[in-house]
């Protein structure tokens, strides 16, 4: 009997040493986001970068290429003692100098704002007046040109001066729709220009400092540098059987391999509704690295083609992307 038991019992862990073991297969996340993306062929023709030269900013620095990107388009500079100043906050003199820079409205002349701190010999006047003309600053008894901006503050310059809006909103812990600067908030997490910190949080009334300031703008002027599967237009082809051929660059600007990108796409050319897919498609067989971009394109059917009007002065394309990516 124990020798028939023993016998069974090593047959039994025969089998168990050959079954293979199975390792559990990492978990399968979807992501999901909607912005907007705009071509004007008038506008600043932004340059890719070369790398810059700053004592406190190592080639291993998180926000270098957008750094470099702006010392590149003159939009913003370091300090005359080899330094960008990374922890340094921007106060609301220096955003006014960036986004007046960035704007290309930097040599236009405006009315006197009427700000009782900055007289006309102020070395930025020119620029808090002009933006004051556009409505990006508010017209007040004081500017305050070395009060430190907040994240707040600055969304809502950042929003007001591109016309950035959002249809869907994103949560963060601290910013209630009762806040003024919710609408602001939400217009830059629609457009990939913020995604707040690892917790959920916005942190409205902290400090901006000149990395942060620089990231920001960087996402701003150029969609590349926006989190989540962004996209650029890169021309349109109306086809012989109804259907609009856009061509589309794909952006991967997460730190995950992303697959199964669907989109959704809204396209207006010249102010005028062109094409508007009715669901999320897949893109097929593309797969994205982790910084990757892929050129591609997407086809609306002959029903979703409201105009025959091909892509030539201005594009806005309005769009909803999801993909899955392995944790």
């Amino acid at each position: 009997m124990k020798a028939s038991f023993k016998s069974l019992l090593m047959a039994i862990l025969a089998v168990v040493l050959f079954i293979p073991v199975v390792a559990p297969s990492a978990a399968t996340l979807e992501s999901s986001l909607s912005g907007k993306y705009i071509y004007k062929n008038d506008q600043n023709i932004y340059q890719s970068a070369n790398s810059t030269t700053f004592r406190d900013v190592p080639n291993t620095y998180w926000a270098k290429k957008e750094i470099d990107f702006l010392v590149k388009n003159k939009v913003i500079q370091g300090y005359k003692n080899g330094n960008f100043g990374i922890k340094d906050p921007v106060n609301r003199m220096q955003a006014a100098l960036i986004l007046a820079r960035s704007l290309g409205v930097d040599k236009e002349s405006a009315p006197n704002p009427g700000f009782r701190d900055i007289p006309t010999t102020h070395p930025a006047y020119n620029e808090i007046a002009v933006l004051t003309k556009y409505g990006i600053f508010s017209k007040a008894t004081y500017f305050k040109p070395n009060d430190k901006l907040t994240r707040a503050q600055m969304a809502k310059i950042i929003t007001e001066s591109f016309g950035f809006s959002y249809s869907s909103p994103t949560s963060f812990k601290d910013v209630k729709s009762t806040d003024w600067h919710y609408k602001y908030v939400q217009a830059l997490a629609f457009n990939g220009i913020t995604i707040g910190d690892s917790k959920g949080y916005f942190l409205p009334y902290k400090s901006v400092t000149r990395t942060e300031f620089a990231v920001f703008m960087a996402r701003t002027l150029n969609e590349q540098f926006r989190s989540g599967v962004q996209v650029t237009v890169t021309g349109t082809q109306l086809q012989s059987d109804g259907r609009l051929k856009m061509n589309v660059v794909l952006y991967n600007n997460t730190p995950n391999e992303v697959f199964d990108i669907k989109a959704k796409y809204k396209l207006y050319i010249n102010n005028t509704l062109v094409a508007e897919s009715t669901s999320l498609r897949t893109y097929k067989n593309i797969t994205l690295a982790p910084k990757q971009k892929k050129a591609t394109a997407f086809y609306f059917s002959p029903s979703e083609v409201k105009q025959h009007i091909n892509f030539n002065d201005t594009a806005e394309l309005l769009f909803e992307h999801q993909w899955y990516h392995y944790e």
